[in-house]
């Protein structure tokens, strides 16, 4: 090896704090120093360097190039265990046999000693020289200019940065010291680089930023870590005043001031101290925790903005400090996911306090629910990461609902950060008494609520009565104490609690012994709500009544629960007898069954809606394939029309005259709809009856009377239901369509037409049932491919849904699949709609007759056998498969 003469690049190592690791363990150190050193040289070989001297428990190196000394550097730094610094200088060296003399070695020893484990320095003589070289992905941070120990001039450094390597380390150990007190991390920051990026540059752009959010966000530690990645625009240092234990107001300014070691005597202008402390210096100055002692900190924050130019503030809190020019930036929870920082934290906690720890194939999976459950909050991640020491993730998840209980530690800190309770205990206790009994009511919401909501939830409370100026008040207050979030959407606003306080706020209803009468104002409150809804169902304002489904089936969901556990029948069956047909043309599953389990006590007191509940209870049972409980369900309904208690319905109809067509009986479906249709309620309720009859006549083959056919299309189109409205073009073609190879191109047409209209409404259900029959068009076209591509989104819906409508559209699916040679598989398809009660004479069945030819009687039963065994989403998968196999086979 010709070692390198002239302009010579140096690298220099050491181990840090090595004397303490000899001391400690010497039979480690010797064998971690074996390894340290044979990973060093290996890295020196391979690029072409000379390592001429063994200094202890590092190394000296020479290079030609600095590129390579800078590639050498970085890939033994990811290939060490040990903490190790690195220095690198460039500039001419006097060889004296196997070593080399002169100031430039001395200066790459300065350089290397001013850094700390892990990191390399580069001195601005080998800089300049690598930016005129292809790094590989090694990168240059500039750490501005520095007074070496022993070096008469200063010095330009910079940290050399790749992929694999530690970023932030303490403030160098250089000959003028650190100014400032900000700590160093202890631990990496995870999921936090673009929020760190974000917080410096605004920190140019402004004087004072406040970082506020809910206890356990990360606020300190992000404060923190972008204080150190600022640090070196200030020249005067960063300095932290820590107030969570400053307890009054005024004694803030002595506590900023006595960061400064600066003896304060205590006097009526505090202020002026902490101006006169501060002066002209140019600092950073980071206030944490500053939400309990608010006006103490407004009062310094406009001393010091006004009178000390040169300085930046950085605050924490969980709400702003309330001072012009002051920016507040909400800190987020963690992204979730199974491969997003919440899950990696965890996982990275988890291994520090279990080091056996290996996570097993579910975990993933597992910690993401974790993580999702606990609001993507670091500390509760962190919390409950170390309780890996004595479970598994799993049963850390299961254990969730008593998380008060389960997320407590020995974690160094606070007070306040040593248990999950601790943290939410301390945001609540700064609460006014309105503030909390507010944040108490909003606990029993479900997933979100609009302010009418809060305002009649709370004003449930006997001992409280709010209009909605004052709930807009108090909810503005919590809001900006990061205990409510917002969610503003053009048409309203919506407010929610993180799972977390949502639990504590629970907690302190329960123990003040309002739980009761305050979830009997919730339910009471959705219950009228649900009523209006279903209403405004049926006079043509469905879309604002899918909106509403879809923003409050978790409060419908939870007051409905309320209702029947307590009695509360009223609430159940308004619940239960509106929500249903919303939901379901929304294709939501939440509220089926809830009209049967309404049904004894709605019987009981000849509830009012009970024929609406017994149309309801009938239509899920239908929906099900429990066909002989609809057609009782259905039936109870008719037998108490013309009943004066009773208000009137004849959606039944409905659900007996298509159990008829189903059935293969068109004589009874007809019969059926024809008679709810001219049923006076039918006009009432928007005339879907009429509607189904006018759908249904199409679908079986009759023609009704010319006279007939208009007067019902004009009565449907003076009530105005998008809904129907939306089929009228394709009722027209459909009647006066001659089956000619141009109707095929007007037909899809229209039904991509009516399909564009369901989506403007909401109606999830039609858009479905009309995409089933648009696919069943392409199917019979001599290019399938579309209709396979199509079909993929009504098989994720019957997966979740299993609705009969949806099962109609599987029967062409799977008559597309046996033409296309899957038999087996289409036969097994057969099985698992059989199974779940679909008898379409004119599908199913005529399906099951082609698959008999291409089977034959043993293996047609032994495939619809295997296939009733499947559930909806074993037999969906089955599905895309044979979608997917067919595609590749058509090319």
């Amino acid at each position: 090896m010709v070692r390198p003469t002239g302009t010579v690049t140096f690298l220099f190592t050491d181990v840090e704090q090595s004397t303490q690791r000899w001391e400690r363990d010497p039979d480690v150190m010797s064998a971690a120093l074996a390894a340290h050193d044979r990973v060093l040289a290996d890295a020196v070989e391979a690029n072409g360097g000379w390592l001429f001297k063994h200094t202890g428990d590092g190394i000296c190196a020479a290079f030609a190039s600095p590129g390579a000394a800078a590639e050498t550097a970085v890939q033994a730094q990811r290939a060490l265990a040990l903490p190790v610094r690195m220095g690198i200088a460039s500039g001419e060296a006097e060889q004296r046999g196997d070593d080399y003399f002169g100031s430039t070695l001395n200066g790459t020893a300065r350089v290397m000693a001013c850094g700390h484990g892990g990191q390399i320095l580069v001195a601005g003589s080998t800089a300049g020289l690598l930016r005129s070289v292809d790094l590989r992905n090694i990168d240059l941070r500039d750490l501005g200019s520095h007074r070496l120990r022993g070096l008469t001039d200063a010095v330009h450094l910079y940290q050399l940065e790749a992929h694999g390597l530690r970023h932030e380390f303490p403030p160098l150990s250089t000959a003028e010291g650190v100014a400032g007190n900000l700590p160093a991390l202890t631990d990496a920051l995870v999921g936090r680089d673009e929020a760190i990026a974000s917080l410096v540059a605004l920190l140019q752009r402004h004087r004072l930023v406040t970082l506020t959010g809910v206890g356990g966000v990360g606020k300190t530690v992000l404060a923190m870590a972008a204080a150190a990645s600022a640090r070196e625009r200030f020249h005067d240092g960063v300095w932290v005043v820590e107030l969570a234990s400053v307890l009054e107001s005024d004694a803030v300014a002595e506590a900023v001031a006595s960061a400064f070691n600066a003896q304060v005597q205590v006097r009526p202008d505090r202020p002026d101290v902490v101006v006169e402390v501060i002066g002209g210096r140019h600092v950073l100055l980071v206030l944490d925790n500053c939400e309990h002692v608010l006006d103490g900190v407004a009062s310094v924050v406009d001393a010091v903005m006004a009178r000390c130019p040169g300085v930046t503030i950085l605050a924490t809190s969980r709400e702003a400090v309330g001072v012009p020019t002051e920016l507040a930036w909400p800190v987020p929870s963690l992204q979730l996911g199974i491969a997003a920082p919440a899950s990696v934290l965890f996982f990275d906690r988890a291994r520090m306090a279990a080091i056996d720890y290996v996570p097993g194939a579910g975990d993933p999976d597992v910690v993401a629910e974790i993580c999702a459950r606990l609001d993507g909050i670091p500390l509760a991640i962190e919390l409950a990461a170390a309780r890996v020491r004595s479970m598994n993730p799993t049963q850390i998840r299961d254990r969730l609902a008593e998380r008060f209980r389960l997320l407590t530690g020995s974690r160094r800190a606070v007070e306040r950060h040593q248990t999950l309770r601790h943290a939410v205990q301390w945001s609540y206790d700064l609460l006014n008494e309105a503030e909390q009994r507010a944040l108490q009511c909003c606990s029993t919401f479900a997933d979100g609520f609009a302010l009418p909501a809060a305002t009649a939830v709370c004003s449930a409370d006997p001992d409280w009565d709010l209009d909605e100026l004052d709930t807009l008040d108090v909810l503005d207050s919590l809001v900006r104490k990061s205990l409510l979030r917002v969610e503003r959407r053009d048409r309203d606003v919506r407010y929610s609690l993180l799972e977390t306080i949502r639990q504590f706020a629970e907690e302190r209803l329960v123990d003040g012994g309002r739980s009761g009468v305050v979830r009997d104002g919730h339910a009471t409150w959705f219950a009228r709500q649900a009523e209006r809804e279903g209403r405004r169902f049926v006079e043509g304002g469905e879309k604002i009544t899918f909106l509403f489904i879809e923003d409050e089936m978790a409060n419908l969901h939870a007051a409905f629960r309320w209702s029947v556990a307590k009695g509360l029948t009223d609430a159940a069956v308004l619940i239960a007898a509106h929500t249903h047909y919303p939901a379901q043309q929304r294709l939501r599953t939440d509220s089926v069954g809830w009209a049967e389990e309404a049904l004894p006590a709605a019987r009981a007191s000849n509830h009012r809606l009970l024929p609406q509940l017994l149309s309801v209870a009938a239509d899920a049972a239908f929906r099900l394939g429990r066909f002989d409980d609809a057609k009782r369900l259905a039936n109870d309904a008719i037998a108490l029309l013309g009943d004066e208690r009773f208000e009137t319905n004849v959606w039944m109809y409905i659900t007996l005259g298509i159990m008829a067509a189903v059935e293969g009986d068109p004589a009874a479906s007809v019969g059926y709809l024809r008679t709810g249709a001219d049923h006076p309620a039918d006009a009432r309720v928007g005339r879907p009856v009429l509607s189904s009859y006018v759908s249904m006549t199409m679908r079986l083959g009759v023609r009704l009377p010319d006279a007939e056919f208009e007067a019902a299309i004009a009565a449907i189109t003076a009530v105005g239901i998008p809904t129907f409205l939306a089929q009228i073009p394709l009722l027209r073609f459909q009647r006066d369509a001659t089956g000619g190879p141009s109707d095929t191109a007007t037909l899809l047409r229209l039904y991509e037409e009516a399909i564009g209209r369901h989506v403007s409404s909401g109606n999830r259900f039609y858009e479905m049932r009309f995409r089933a029959d648009q696919l069943a068009a392409l199917a019979r076209t001599s290019d399938p491919r579309q209709a396979l591509n199509g079909y993929r989104d009504l098989v994720r819906q019957w997966q979740v849904n299993g609705d009969q409508w949806l099962t109609q559209g599987m029967a062409t699916l799977i008559e597309l699949l046996a033409g296309l040679g899957h038999a087996r598989g289409a036969a097994m398809l057969v099985g698992t709609l059989e199974r779940a009660g679909a008898r379409f004479r004119t599908d199913v069945r005529a399906v099951t007759s082609m698959l008999h030819r291409a089977l034959g009687d043993v293996e047609l039963d032994a495939a619809v056998a295997a296939g009733g065994a499947l559930s909806y989403r074993a037999a969906g998968d089955l599905a895309m498969e044979l979608i997917d196999r067919s595609l590749a086979d058509l090319g």
